[in-house]
């Protein structure tokens, strides 16, 4: 095997891959990346057996052939190169040559037989959707999915395909993320045949490493999402991505959602952002609460704690309903979802008797975000 190619192509075709390499593995050949040099070009692979990532890579190809090259060191040496063309070169004693300017490495490697494959599901019913349109869902949901063992269908992020079961909903596209304090829902219409339902939990490290290579992807463009019985696939242009599912049944979403507001809090979301980040300083001393009050037309968030102090933020809003109310949050859980709010103001929309809120974007009918509240003396 033997090929040229760009560092700059080089760093980003490794840099796409070698975050899923496992290093820790008992099965060493998974801490490898696989080059595969053919008629077209160069393809790279990497697979830790849960997430498997392949794509393709500009180059000049001398020779074919492929070869397991060591993630971690061809890693750390293609960080430290300099700009310019980069040299492979396979011997067939399986040492590998990489030369640039006038100086070369020789890196020992593995042969390709024994690589896991990445799995290719069928291209049957595929789902396509917009990259970005895509890559907001996951930005809105996948922060709320558990990172506790316990309950191991709540690792994931349920992507469902169909009609929405919830009346007034048109979507038939829907992401959804629970960690049982709180719920993240993104729904969206997108092209699907009429007859086309399914449902799949996809673990929170898949929809973040494929997120990461949709953001690293400047071009405008669409992805194909596939689902098998035990995987989901993703390709959008030369770059695959495949995860296993959680298996599993995901909660009825809908037993949460709430029917009835009392209070409806409009406000803008940067004020409530930075407002929030404040509050949180306080209350990371006690136990994450913040208490939030509407009065004087005003929406109050308060926190105090032994020994560090008090702080009362006050922000204007546009009250509907009950004037008076308040509730008390992990602000944790807010300052999360104000970092994916991506419109102007925010919709916070209180129910009576402590029951959950409602955190939305203005407008974003698609989006909702519940988030169980926090039993205080003061909100009780």
């Amino acid at each position: 095997m033997e090929f040229i190619c760009d560092k700059k192509d080089l760093q980003a075709g490794v840099a796409a891959v070698e975050r899923i390499v496992s290093t820790r593995s008992t099965l060493p050949i998974i801490g490898y990346i696989l080059f595969e040099a053919g008629k077209n070009g160069i393809k790279i692979s990497a697979n830790n057996l849960e997430i498997g990532i392949e794509l393709s890579m500009k180059s000049k190809v001398v020779k074919e052939g492929a070869v397991l090259i060591p993630a971690k060191t061809l890693s750390g040496l293609v960080s430290k190169l300099p700009d310019g063309p980069v040299a492979f070169k396979l011997t067939e004693k399986g040492m590998l040559k990489i030369s640039f300017d006038k100086s070369n490495f020789n890196v020992y490697t593995l042969p390709p037989d024994e690589f896991p494959v990445l799995p290719k599901i069928k291209e049957g019913k595929a789902l396509t959707v917009d990259k970005e349109v895509f890559a907001s869902m996951i930005r809105k949901t996948v922060f709320a999915v558990s990172s506790s063992e316990d309950k191991h269908v709540l690792n994931g992020v349920l992507i469902e395909v169909g009609k929405s079961p919830i009346g007034g909903d048109n979507s038939n596209l829907r992401l959804v993320a629970t960690d049982g304090y709180r719920l993240a829902k993104r729904s969206e219409k997108v092209k699907l045949a009429d007859d086309t339902k399914n449902g799949a939990i996809v673990p929170a490290r898949a929809m973040q490493e494929l997120l990461r290579l949709i953001d690293q992807d400047k071009e405008d463009g669409e992805i194909k999402i596939l689902v098998s019985a035990d995987q989901a696939a993703f390709r959008m242009g030369d770059t695959y991505l495949v995860s296993r599912l959680i298996q599993g049944q995901f909660p009825d979403y809908r037993q949460v959602l709430p029917k009835k507001t009392a209070t409806k809090i409009t406000v803008l979301s940067k004020s409530m952002l930075e407002s929030a980040e404040r509050a949180a300083v306080i209350a990371a001393s006690s136990a994450n609460i913040v208490r939030f009050e509407v009065k004087g037309g005003m929406l109050h968030l308060f926190a105090s704690a032994p020994d560090v102090g008090t702080v009362d933020e006050v922000l204007e809003a546009e009250i509907k309903g009950e004037s008076k109310a308040q509730i008390a949050f992990n602000i944790r859980l807010i300052v999360d979802v104000m970092k994916a709010i991506e419109k102007d103001k925010v919709v916070l929309e209180l129910s009576e008797s402590l029951g959950p809120g409602v955190v939305k974007g203005e407008g974003d009918e698609g989006y909702i975000y519940i988030v169980m509240p926090i039993r205080t003396q003061e909100a009780g």
